[in-house]
């Protein structure tokens, strides 16, 4: 089963490369398709380093420039950054030819645990009266790094240990952490088993335990519709890779899915279990090590 849905991902993979790039980024234009917008939707920052965005003028090479004016909203934002106290932007005034341009965001670093903050800039407008993308705007975050969660905040490299099949079928995860904002000692963990669905996760920094629930919905896994994270029960580990029962399943539900956290910010975390809903199936179960 695992070998299939493989070769079906990789040809999904190869269509998308071969149909998606020029809607993605429309190369070539000529004199009715001046445009201005912004390259991204959403931007996030540490507070304590720097990022930035892009804004593009697509048109036909020749094309006057355009001074392009932004302004800073933090209108219906829960947790709103105030420019000159949270932020500062390289400009907001900035002239534009043909291609990218881009505008620094500087985090004014402290202290104090505030929570992430957002702000939004938008295209407010552009000397030539060039036409506005829809993307217009974009929203900005900036993550605070006194989070009491810091040093397991960020992006993980798993090594993920298959039970089925030790070294041949292990596989290699990218995981994102972000802090869960109602909750300290919560974290989003993204990227479990390459899905995207977040999976809530408790820390305990006196036991330096974590621990996730089973079982834990992964949305799209494996290219199926539906699969979840359970702990892998002895049962289920005698099986590893394969049909399971209901049974076997409420058993699991029982449990939390446990690991250890260090100081150097690794994960550890064994016994999860990847199965495919629709079909009650285990595709696999690791033993993991997150190291960043």
């Amino acid at each position: 089963m695992k070998k299939i849905i493989s070769n079906l991902l990789i040809l999904t993979v190869v269509m998308l490369m071969t149909t998606s790039c020029d809607d993605k980024y429309p190369l070539i234009f000529d004199d009715s398709s001046t445009i201005v917008g912004m390259s991204q939707a959403t931007l996030s920052v540490k507070e304590d380093a720097t990022g930035s965005f892009t804004i593009y003028l697509g048109a036909a090479q020749g094309t006057e420039a355009t001074d392009v004016t932004l302004s800073v909203s933090v209108e219906g934002i829960g947790k709103p950054a105030v420019e000159g106290t949270d932020f500062t932007l390289s400009t907001k005034n900035l002239n534009l030819p043909v291609g990218l341009a881009s505008v620094t965001v500087t985090p004014i670093d402290n202290d104090i645990f505030t929570g992430n903050k957002q702000f939004r800039v938008s295209i407010a407008s552009n000397s030539k009266n060039y036409p506005v993308a829809v993307q217009n705007s974009i929203l900005v975050t900036i993550v605070d790094d006194e989070h009491p969660l810091k040093t397991w905040l960020g992006t993980f490299n798993v090594t993920a240990v298959s039970y089925g099949k030790p070294g041949a079928w292990d596989e290699d995860w990218t995981i994102t952490t972000s802090a869960v904002e109602s909750d300290n000692n919560k974290l989003n963990v993204v990227g479990i088993a390459g899905t995207s669905t977040p999976v809530v996760a408790t820390l305990n920094t006196t036991d330096m335990t974590i621990e996730m629930k089973s079982p834990s919905a992964l949305g799209e896994t494996y290219g199926y519709s539906s699969g979840s994270l359970y702990y892998a029960t002895d049962e289920i580990l005698a099986i590893s890779s394969g049909y399971l029962t209901a049974g076997m399943l409420e058993a699991a539900s029982s449990y939390k899915i446990t690991g250890t956290i260090e100081a150097d910010g690794t994960i550890k975390i064994d016994r999860m279990c990847i199965v495919i809903d629709a079909y009650v199936y285990a595709w696999d179960c690791f033993n993991t090590t997150w190291t960043k």
